[in-house]
C-alpha cells in the first residue's frame, strides 16, 4: 500500500549533495551506525540487524537540518527488490522494518533513482579468479579457485601469480566469479583497469569492469563476499 506522499514534507536532493547517511532505530545494534559510501555514489550496509525499525537519516544525531529517507510503501521491509523513498524533514515518519534478528543483512541506497534494495545474504559456495593475467586465461571451466576460511564462510583467499599472458585478450586483466561460469555471481572493481593493490571495496553488479595488473609477481588476494571488501598483497617476483 502506497503512503500518502502529500502528507510529508518532501525535499529534493541530488546524489552528490549527500556525503553521509546514518542508520538508527530499534533494529540497529548500538542504536546508530554510519553507512559506507561507495565509489559509484551509493550508500551500503552489511551486518547485523535486530527485529524492529531502521531509520535512515542524513546526520548522526537528530538536528533541525536532518532529513529522513522515508519509504513509499507502508511497512516496507529492509529486505526487498527495490522500494522507492522520498527525503523528508518529518522525524516521526515511518522507517524500514526488520522482521527478525540476523547477522547477514545487506542493503544499498541509490540516491540517483531514490531506491533502497536489501537482502538476507547467504554465503557463496565457491569463488574463482580468471583472466588474461592468469595461466587459465578466460576459460570459464578452468578458473582458479579461492580457498574458504575455516572460521568465516564469507572470507576467501587466493595465492598465485599475476602477469600478462599475451596470447589472451586483455592480457593484464582479471575478474572474480562465484561459479565456473560468467555470472550470475560476480565481483568487480568500481572502475575499469583498477590496480588490485589499491582496491579495498568491490561491487557485484553493473558494468563488466576488470582489474589490471600493474606490477607482475605473486599475490595473495583476500575477499569478503558478504561485506564486499578486497585486499591484495604483493608477495614478490
Amino acid at each position: 500500500m502506497l503512503l500518502l506522499v502529500m502528507s510529508l514534507c518532501v525535499l529534493p536532493v541530488r546524489a552528490q549533495q549527500l556525503a553521509e547517511l546514518w542508520i538508527t532505530g530499534s533494529a540497529v545494534p548500538g542504536r546508530v551506525q554510519k553507512l559506507e559510501l561507495t565509489a559509484d555514489h551509493r550508500f551500503r550496509y552489511a551486518g547485523s540487524l535486530k527485529a524492529g525499525e531502521v531509520k535512515i537519516q542524513t546526520t548522526r544525531k537528530k538536528k533541525k537540518s536532518t532529513r529522513y529517507l522515508v519509504p513509499l510503501q507502508e511497512d516496507a521491509d529492509i529486505a526487498n527488490r527495490g522500494i522507492g523513498f522520498v527525503l523528508s524533514a518529518d522525524a516521526k515518519a515511518a522507517g524500514w522494518q526488520v522482521g527478525f534478528a540476523e547477522d547477514t543483512y545487506r542493503f544499498s541506497v541509490d540516491m540517483t533513482d531514490h531506491t533502497l534494495r536489501g537482502e538476507l545474504f547467504r554465503p557463496w559456495d565457491e569463488l574463482f579468479i580468471g583472466g588474461g593475467a592468469l595461466s587459465c586465461g578466460w576459460d570459464r571451466l578452468h578458473l582458479e579457485p579461492f580457498t574458504r576460511d575455516s572460521h568465516d564462510p564469507n572470507l576467501w583467499t587466493w595465492t598465485g601469480e599475476l602477469k600478462a599472458h599475451e596470447k589472451f585478450e586483455e592480457s593484464h586483466a582479471f575478474k572474480l566469479e562465484g561459479q565456473l561460469a560468467w555470472g550470475p555471481k560476480q565481483l568487480h572493481p568500481f572502475t575499469a583497469g583498477e590496480d588490485p593493490l589499491t582496491t579495498t571495496a568491490v561491487r557485484g553488479n553493473g558494468a563488466d569492469t576488470k582489474w589490471e595488473v600493474k606490477r607482475e609477481g605473486r599475490y595473495r588476494i583476500t575477499v569478503n563476499v558478504f561485506r564486499e571488501s578486497f585486499k591484495a598483497e604483493y608477495l614478490g617476483k
